[in-house]
């Protein structure tokens, strides 16, 4: 998925189109391994052992208070999207709730005391009206989590979910193809990123805020590819972009295999497009489909986004997770690009 972002005042406008650190050369590597800052929270391990030991996600909030937080509001989000309707009110306000304690440190408070579903429950919706209740949903979401990082902490896990996992990695290469493969629909693919580019660009120039710009999965991959060579893309010639996230991508493992724009002559064909101020990199550890880029990519910035979910969900997950917003907000103002 690919996202263009243009603010005003306290709006945020957003346009989405979905498309589906070095590989090895001596030790470097472009999976997501090794050492990275963390955008904030996971499960990275468990004790100081790497091992988990009680897995109920009480007993993982208070371990880890931003990734449990994150991964129950998920779940919430999952169950109304699998009856196929909108958030209800208490559902709302507990991922509201959320949000808030994450940004403000807080999200040790919903974890304190016995961390029960039901105590965890009562905390999420402790500003809401007293008809709203708890709710079935969120309770049901504070236990079925623990499912998930069963499976997330598991040596079996990946075993016994390869089946599926191998049609969506399926799905994922024949985008790929697709893009690469010159012709009408590539062209129509890049037709359809450069004009919200354009449109966002028009917006930042005419002050209404920085040039944020998020590309999910090929999305980021796609994003890269006409940054690194914008007059090539047919963008704009003054193009300046204040930060580009790219999330759960794979533009480090394909620019290895010289499959995306080389840099313009007379520079590394590995460096951070021109055009861009700040690339952030975010991958969560256990996403099969998510590359690490600062070992590839001169000025890029990786960060672990690690979760509490499953092998198959974890690729989908980021853009569910109150933590994901709140921490990149944060690291967005440190960069005072907001």
């Amino acid at each position: 998925m690919l996202t263009s972002y243009r603010r005003t005042g306290g709006s945020t406008f957003r346009r989405s189109i979905k498309g589906s650190s070095k590989p090895t050369t001596g030790s470097r590597r472009t999976r997501n391994v090794g050492d990275t800052t963390s955008l904030g929270g996971g499960l990275a391990g468990g004790g100081a052992d790497g091992v988990v030991g009680d897995v109920t996600i009480g007993a993982i909030g208070k371990q880890d208070p931003v990734a449990a937080l994150s991964a129950i509001c998920s779940e919430i989000a999952d169950r109304a999207a699998r009856e196929q309707r909108d958030l209800l009110p208490k559902e709302l306000l507990a991922f509201q709730k959320a949000a808030e304690l994450i940004a403000n440190e807080r999200a040790g408070e919903i974890f304190a005391g016995d961390a029960s579903s039901s105590s965890i429950g009562d905390l999420l919706t402790a500003d809401a009206p007293a008809e709203f209740g708890i709710g079935n949903s969120i309770l049901d979401a504070v236990s079925k989590v623990t499912d998930y990082v069963r499976n997330a902490v598991s040596t079996l896990g990946f075993d016994a979910v390869r089946g599926k996992l191998s049609p969506a990695v399926g799905l994922f290469i024949g985008d790929v193809f697709v893009y690469l493969k010159e012709g009408e629909i590539r062209q129509k693919i890049r037709a359809e990123v450069r004009g919200m580019l354009t449109k966002a660009h028009e917006a930042a120039k005419a002050g209404r805020g920085p040039l944020v710009i998020v590309g999910h999965s090929m999305g980021g991959v796609i994003l890269v590819d006409m940054l690194t060579n914008p007059g090539a893309s047919q963008l704009p010639a003054d193009l300046s972009v204040d930060a580009l996230l790219t999330v759960g991508s794979q533009p480090g493992f394909f620019a290895t295999l010289d499959l995306l724009a080389p840099n313009p002559p007379n520079g590394s064909p590995r460096r951070r497009p021109d055009c861009v101020k700040n690339w952030l990199n975010v991958f969560d550890p256990i996403d099969p489909l998510a590359f690490r880029t600062d070992m590839i990519f001169e000025d890029a910035e990786d960060f672990a986004f690690n979760s509490v979910t499953g092998i198959i969900e974890a690729h989908s997950k980021y853009f569910q997770r109150p933590q994901f917003y709140a921490r990149s907000r944060k690291r967005l103002r440190e960069l005072k690009v907001l």
